[in-house]
Order: C-alpha cells, then sequence, then structure tokens
C-alpha cells in the first residue's frame, strides 16, 4: 500500500522506550552525599583540633610571658610616649632603623632613667648609713633592758616621749599601760623586721636593675621593629580595619596622657616640694626637691616617701619649720597629685576625670606599679569598644527596623488606597 523504497531510513523516528536507571546511577548519589558529609565532619573536627591547640599554645605563651610582663607594659608605653621624636631622628638618620633605634634608647636611658637610678643610689646610699646607727641601738636596748632607753631617743622624740608619758599617766583607763615595756617586749621582733628590710631592699635593687635592662633592650625593638609589627597585628585582628585603628588610637592617646600626666605631675610637686625647703631652711633643697618629684610617681605613698623624713628631720632642728615642711607636703605637694594629673589626663586621653582618677587608682590597687598604664587603658579599649557599638551595630539595628516600619507603613497604605478604589 505504501511505497517506502525512495525514504531514507535516517527520516524515519523510532521512538525509544525508557531506559531504567542502571545501577550505578542509583548509588552514586548515596555515596556523593557520604563523602560530602564525611568531608564536612572532618572539615569540623579539624576546626575543633587546631582552634584547642591554638589556645592551649596562647595560654602557655602567656604563662611563659607573665614574668616580663611589667617590663614589656612599661617597655611599650615609655616607646608610644616617645615615638613622635623618634620618628623625627629617624627621618634624619635616613631610615637607618637599627641605628636610630639605638642612639634614641641610650638617649631614653640618659633623660628618663638615669635620674630613677640616681633616686635608688641615693635611698641604698642613706640606708646603708641608717642600718648599723639602728641596729646599734636595738642591740643596746636588748643587752640593757633596765636602762635608760628614752635617752637614746632624739631631744625631739624624748620631748614628746614625756609628754605622751605624762598623759597616760592622768588617765586612769591608760595609766595600766606601761609603753617603755611594751617598747622592750617588741625589740626583737623590730630588730629582725630591720633586717628583713635589708634584704628585700638588697634584692630589690638587684631586680630593679634586671628590669631596667630589659626595658631599655625591649624598647630598642620596639622603636625598630615596632611598626611593623603593629601593621602584622592589624592584619591578623578579626575586626574592621578602620575599628581596629580607631581602638589603637584610643589606647595610644591614653597611654602617652598617662605617662606624660605623671612626669609633669612630678616636675610640678617636685617645684613645690622646693619652694617649701628653701622657705624652711632644708638642706640640699634642690636636691630633695628632685627626689620629692621621682618619688611622686610611686603609688600610694608617692611624694610623701621623701618630705615626711624631712619634715621629721627638721623637727630636730626647730619643730615649727619641721611641722611646716610636713603640712606643706601634705596639703600643697600630694594634694596637686589628685589634681593636676587627673584634669591633664582627662583632657588629653578624652575620657572623663572621674574615670581617669578610679582607673589610676583601681589599677594600682589591683596590678601594682603598672596598674597605673593598664587601670586607663582597660577603660579606654571599653570606651572604644561601646562607641563602635553605638556607632556601628546599634545604627544598623536602628536602620533595620526603620525599613521595616517603613515597609508596613507602605504596605498599609498601599491596601487602604485598593480599599477605597473598590468602594468607589
Amino acid at each position: 500500500m505504501f511505497d517506502l523504497a525512495g525514504v531514507d531510513d535516517s527520516a524515519i523516528l523510532i521512538p525509544e522506550s525508557p531506559q531504567e536507571p542502571s545501577m550505578a546511577q542509583n548509588t552514586s548519589q548515596p555515596n556523593q552525599s557520604g563523602l560530602i558529609a564525611a568531608a564536612e565532619q572532618k572539615l569540623k573536627l579539624f576546626r575543633w583540633f587546631f582552634f584547642a591547640v591554638f589556645a592551649f599554645l596562647l595560654y602557655q605563651l602567656l604563662l611563659i610571658m607573665s614574668l616580663f610582663a611589667d617590663v614589656i607594659i612599661w617597655a611599650v608605653s615609655l616607646a608610644l610616649v616617645f615615638w613622635p621624636v623618634y620618628s623625627v631622628l629617624h627621618a634624619r638618620m635616613r631610615g637607618r632603623d637599627t641605628g636610630a633605634a639605638l642612639v634614641f634608647t641610650t638617649g631614653v636611658l640618659l633623660l628618663v632613667l638615669l635620674p630613677v637610678l640616681a633616686l635608688f643610689w641615693v635611698v641604698v646610699a642613706q640606708s646603708a648609713q641608717l642600718y648599723p646607727t639602728v641596729s646599734n641601738w636595738f642591740t643596746q636596748i636588748s643587752a640593757n633592758p633596765d636602762g635608760d632607753v628614752i635617752a637614746l631617743l632624739p631631744n625631739w622624740v624624748q620631748q614628746r616621749w614625756i609628754q605622751l608619758t605624762a598623759y597616760i599617766q592622768a588617765n586612769p583607763v591608760l595609766a595600766q599601760y606601761d609603753p617603755k615595756q611594751f617598747v622592750l617586749n617588741n625589740i626583737d621582733a623590730l630588730s629582725l623586721n630591720l633586717g628583713n628590710i635589708g634584704t628585700a631592699t638588697a634584692r630589690n635593687v638587684l631586680l630593679g636593675f634586671v628590669n631596667l635592662m630589659l626595658i631599655l633592650t625591649l624598647m630598642f625593638f620596639c622603636f625598630r621593629d615596632g611598626e611593623r609589627f603593629l601593621q602584622w597585628l592589624f592584619t591578623i585582628i578579626p575586626m574592621p580595619r578602620e575599628q581596629t585603628e580607631a581602638v589603637a588610637m584610643r589606647v595610644y592617646r591614653t597611654v602617652t596622657a598617662v605617662i606624660r600626666g605623671a612626669l609633669l605631675t612630678a616636675v610640678v610637686q617636685g617645684l613645690i616640694a622646693m619652694v617649701g625647703y628653701v622657705v624652711a631652711g632644708v638642706p640640699l633643697a634642690i636636691l630633695f626637691g628632685a627626689l620629692t618629684g621621682l618619688a611622686g610617681m610611686i603609688p600610694v605613698v608617692g611624694a610623701g616617701l621623701i618630705w615626711l623624713p624631712v619634715g621629721l628631720f627638721m623637727m630636730q632642728e626647730s619643730e615649727g619649720w619641721g611641722l611646716f615642711v610636713i603640712i606643706w607636703g601634705l596639703v600643697f605637694v600630694s594634694l596637686s597629685d589628685n589634681i593636676i594629673k587627673p584634669l591633664f589626663i582627662g583632657s588629653r586621653a578624652g575620657m572623663p576625670i572621674l574615670l581617669i582618677f578610679c582607673g589610676i587608682l583601681g589599677g594600682a590597687n589591683v596590678y601594682g606599679f603598672t596598674g597605673l598604664i593598664i587601670g586607663p587603658i582597660l577603660i579606654a579599649v571599653l570606651l572604644a569598644f561601646i562607641s563602635i557599638y553605638r556607632e556601628h551595630y546599634l545604627s544598623e539595628s536602628s536602620t533595620a527596623v526603620a525599613d521595616t516600619a517603613a515597609d508596613t507603613a507602605a504596605g498599609v497604605a498601599a491596601e487602604t488606597a485598593a480599599e477605597t478604589v473598590r468602594n468607589s
């Protein structure tokens, strides 16, 4: 019926019957899913292992470096304070990192740290002269407890002792106590403590010299490699670059303000004390004024470490002038520290005076002398993080809420318009 001789075989389309998927195709999909799950599990395990080892290594490193924590903090802080001047020297030496760092470290030693060594040397020398006298005094009292102990004391102390004894005898409640017997009973303990103080002083002087050498060494490397290390640190901190630099700048302003404020306060205290010493006729008034200024940087005791012994010494010559030195030191010298330092640091660091005051005292109470820097730094970093949170995260949240409210209002307006059209 149909002639198929002239029809090309290729033109005839024969429908293919649907084929069942092969067994390999059926099993490949589960195998691929299993491989992906295994890879994800392996990656998750690697992350836990990596960060656990990383945290352990950081912890061990902190334990090792904790011995040098104070040295590192002071070396870095002094390098930050003198960095602007070092930059000028570095430019004049045409970018010679090692030479500029060596010259400037030596300059810092001569300008800043040598006066501190001079103060330690004076204290040690005076202690070496005072120790044999006091030790001999204790020996005489212990060897002859029935002798006249009061006769060994200075004249002005004897007069105060006579007045104190008369007051005790006149008071029926205190009359049963013998102050002389109290001194004799505790003389052995006082002598032992005096020996311990001498040993501790020698140990602290040696430790101070070692710390001084370490500070100078670390300052040299801070000047030479500090900028490269800071840039490397910025790259590994998981924060946007501008936020990291904002926190670093806040810390820099705080550290420089604290140290420069301490130096300025020390200079002012030394000048005020020097004026008082000159008026009272204290021998070597200029020297004692400089020592008072340096002692003003020591927490808690501060300048009182110098003006109080000077006042007691002057009371041997004149009770009036000795009392004048003590009152002058208490009112004008020591109180100036609580006024000048917070005002200067607060204005330079851009922080409230109350926070500066609490940071300095609280830091000194928790971390010791180094806490004078750590306390304000912690407050500065906290304020920087609060500022970042307010400017970025809180503003983004407010923007998202505002956008949602705007979309909701637009949707309500559109529905209202459509309802109005339908009703019309």
